[in-house]
C-alpha cells in the first residue's frame, strides 16, 4: 500500500483520550487504541481538522520553515490572499510586500491576476461541459481528496483545470531563467500557505508528477515575522503609495467565487462537514440546476485555515473591502484566453483518480473479515460514542476484524 505524505505529526504523549479528533474526523481515520494514536494513511486527507479540535494540541503541522529557501539563488514568494487579510486594512500589501523582501526574498508574485484569466477559462469550460454540472472547484486540495477517499463517484465533476498558484508558478519557472540569465533549478518559488491541505498539494499533488512550487510556508509563522517588520516601516513613512497593487478576485474566501460564476448558478458551502452533506446530495441525483459547487473545507473559506492568524469572521470582513480597494486588473484578451485553454495549457497533466485502499490480502481474507466483521457489529450497542477508540461501531467492527482492537474494548461489550 503507498505511503501517502502527511503535512502534521502526532505527539502521542500529549494525548488525553478525549476522543474529540476521532469524533470529528471526516474519512474516520484516527483511532486510539491501548493508548496509541493510528492514523490510517490513506484516508487522511490533510483538512485540519484534527489540529484545529485538539485541546491539548497532540497534532503539530509540519512545513517548511523561512531558512529553506536560502538554498536558492533567485527566491519569489506568492502569498495567498489570504495573507493581506490578516492586517487591518489601513496596512497597504505595498508594505506587506517590502517586509518580504527585507526577509529575504527578490520577488513578491501575486496571485490576482491568475485568478482573473481562469475566471474566463473556467466560464467557457462550464459553457463546454455541461454534462459534468455539478462541477465541484478544485481550489482546496482537502476537498479533492475528500472525494478521493469518500466520493470517487463524484470525481468526474472535479474542474479538471489547473489552479491559479500553480499556473503562475509555472510561468515564474519557465519565464525567469531567460529573464534573470539563471537555471530553473536556481529559482525557488515559495507559497505562502494558510492551510496544511496546500503543503500537500505542492509535496504530492493528486493531479501531477510533481509541483510547480518548491515549498510552503505557514501564513502564521509568516505573520510574526513581518509584523515587526511592517510596524517599522509604517513608523518610517505611513503614506500608502497610490497604485501598484490590484487584489483581483479573493477566491480563497468564501462567496467570492459565486460573485463571478453568478449566485444562482454557483452553491456555496464552506465547513468539511457541509461539505459532505452537499455531496451526498449530489450523489442522491439532487442539485441537477446548480452548474458549480464551491466548496471549501474551513470556516468562511481558506481564511478559517488552521494556519492563519486572524479570526476568519474578521478576516472575509477584511477581504471584501480588500476587493472593493483594489479592484481587479480590468479587461483582459478572452480571446486569447480561450485560445490557451483550447491548447490544453490549464488541462491537468493527468486525470485524478480514486484513492486506492486497503481490501484485504486476497478475496478469501476479505470475505473471511467481512463476516467476522458483521459478527462483531452484531454484538455492539450502535450508539457510536467513539469511547472504544473508533469513529463509530462498524468502523470498530472492522477494526476488530483487521486485529487492530478487540471487541472488550467496548464499555458496553463489557
Amino acid at each position: 500500500m503507498k505511503e501517502f505524505y502527511h503535512a502534521q505529526r502526532t505527539l502521542g504523549e500529549r494525548c488525553n483520550e478525549c476522543m474529540h479528533c476521532v469524533r470529528i474526523c471526516p474519512t474516520q481515520a484516527i483511532r486510539i487504541h491501548s493508548h496509541q494514536i493510528d492514523i490510517v494513511n490513506e484516508l487522511c486527507i490533510d483538512c485540519g481538522e484534527c489540529i484545529n479540535i485538539c485541546p491539548e494540541h497532540v497534532y503539530e503541522p509540519v512545513a517548511d520553515g523561512a531558512e529553506n529557501f536560502t538554498s536558492y539563488t533567485y527566491k519569489v514568494v506568492i502569498p495567498s490572499p489570504v495573507l493581506y487579510a490578516q492586517f487591518d486594512i489601513g496596512i497597504h500589501p505595498s508594505f506587506i510586500h517590502r517586509a518580504l523582501l527585507q526577509m529575504g526574498f527578490d520577488e513578491v508574485m501575486d496571485i490576482g491576476e491568475e485568478t482573473e484569466q481562469f475566471g474566463v477559462v473556467l466560464l467557457h469550460h462550464i459553457r463546454l461541459h455541461p454534462e459534468s454540472i455539478p462541477m465541484v472547484s478544485s481550489f482546496c486540495p482537502a476537498i479533492v481528496r475528500l472525494i478521493q477517499v469518500r466520493y470517487p463517484n463524484l470525481i468526474g465533476n472535479i474542474i479538471p483545470l489547473e489552479v491559479p498558484r500553480e499556473m503562475l508558478a509555472k510561468r515564474i519557472k519557465q519565464t525567469f531563467p531567460t529573464k534573470l540569465g539563471l537555471k530553473q533549478e536556481e529559482i525557488g518559488v515559495f507559497y505562502l500557505t494558510p492551510c496544511p491541505a496546500k503543503i500537500v498539494s505542492i509535496r504530492e499533488p493528486a493531479e501531477k508528477a510533481s509541483s510547480w512550487i518548491d515549498g510552503a510556508i505557514p501564513i502564521r509563522d509568516i505573520y510574526n515575522l513581518i509584523t515587526p517588520k511592517l510596524l517599522e516601516i509604517l513608523k518610517d513613512n505611513p503614506v500608502p503609495p497610490k497604485g501598484g497593487f490590484v487584489y483581483g478576485k479573493g477566491w480563497s474566501v468564501m462567496g467570492h467565487f459565486s460573485q463571478d460564476v453568478g449566485s444562482e448558478y454557483c452553491l456555496t458551502v464552506a465547513g468539511i462537514g457541509h461539505v459532505k452533506r452537499i455531496f451526498d446530495d449530489i450523489e442522491s441525483g439532487r442539485l441537477k440546476n446548480i452548474a458549480v459547487i464551491e466548496a471549501l473545507a474551513c470556516n468562511q473559506g481558506c481564511v478559517g485555515g488552521s494556519f492563519c492568524a486572524e479570526n476568519p469572521y474578521i478576516a472575509r470582513h477584511h477581504s471584501f473591502r480588500l476587493q472593493r480597494e483594489y479592484g481587479s486588473h480590468g479587461e483582459l484578451d478572452a480571446a486569447a484566453l480561450i485560445a490557451a485553454y483550447d491548447r490544453g495549457e490549464y488541462s491537468l497533466e493527468h486525470p485524478i483518480l480514486p484513492r486506492p485502499l486497503h481490501l484485504g490480502d486476497d478475496l478469501a481474507t476479505s470475505i473471511k473479515r467481512m463476516r467476522q466483521k458483521e459478527r462483531i457489529l452484531g454484538q455492539l450497542p450502535h450508539k457510536n460514542c467513539s469511547l472504544c477508540g473508533s469513529p463509530s461501531c462498524d468502523i470498530f467492527a472492522e477494526d476488530c476484524a483487521y486485529g487492530l482492537a478487540d471487541v472488550t474494548e467496548c464499555v458496553f461489550f463489557k
